[in-house]
């Protein structure tokens, strides 16, 4: 495979400092965790008002974490002004045929993550369950689990934008490899989810991998961002109702 790198980012979205500004923020993310105590849940009675207080925490930390993300991409683009950021989302809704599609990819999208989900389930279940990380995130009440589903939508919008339209963009345009460019983004995109622990890296690596499938296939983050939202906040809400 031989690569054009392009150290300069002509090709890019954005200059390279705020590619390289971004990178650093999104690599600094444990940091910020442990910075902010985001993580103090950990050994919290879980039916605890300590408990819910610990994941409103969490959950703010996370939002605001990737609306800076988000912020720091969008400056980028608009500085750069190659390319509006409308068009790194791609797709237009100005015919009931776009909505329609968009829609039938995303709930395809959205049954094929949760078809790695349960699989992911019945593989990893019995000791992902035993986990003392994973039983602290589970929804223990209404309040915690509408905190999820808030940070569900957020990711929905800011990680599809930020991996497989700014990230993707950039490392193409740095490599020109779009197999290169995709294994760095899941990559740094897999990277930013350790907190939840290791066994939930495999549907997590599995889920960037669709998600970056669907997008580069139809030049459209829209489907991505539905499924993606959808996805997270289903999966609060079954964990949720499941252990009440």
């Amino acid at each position: 495979m031989k690569l054009q790198m392009d150290w300069q980012l002509q090709r890019g979205i954005a200059t390279r400092t705020n590619f390289g500004v971004l990178l650093i923020f999104l690599l600094s993310f444990p940091l910020v965790l442990r910075w902010t105590g985001a993580l103090s849940f950990y050994g919290i009675p879980l039916r605890s008002p300590e408990h819910t207080r610990a994941i409103l925490k969490l959950c703010l930390v996370l939002i605001t974490f990737l609306w800076i993300c988000s912020a720091i991409a969008f400056i980028g683009i608009r500085r750069s002004g190659k390319i509006a950021w409308q068009q790194v989302i791609g797709g237009r809704w100005d015919r009931w045929q776009s909505i329609l599609r968009d829609l039938g990819i995303a709930i395809g999208t959205l049954v094929l993550m949760g078809v790695i989900g349960n699989v992911s389930n019945v593989v990893f279940g019995p000791l992902q369950q035993d986990s003392p990380a994973f039983r602290a995130m589970v929804a223990q009440n209404f309040v915690e689990a509408v905190a999820f589903l808030a940070t569900a939508l957020t990711a929905g919008f800011v990680e599809e934008f930020v991996f497989r339209g700014y990230l993707q963009t950039q490392f193409q345009a740095l490599c020109g490899s779009t197999v290169i460019a995709s294994v760095l983004q899941i990559s740094v995109f897999a990277f930013g989810h350790f907190y939840q622990g290791w066994l939930r890296l495999v549907p997590v690596l599995l889920i960037g991998i669709l998600l970056t499938s669907v997008a580069l296939w139809r030049k459209n983050l829209i489907p991505g961002m539905i499924a993606h939202g959808a996805g997270d906040g289903l999966v609060a809400f079954h964990y949720f109702f499941k252990h009440l």
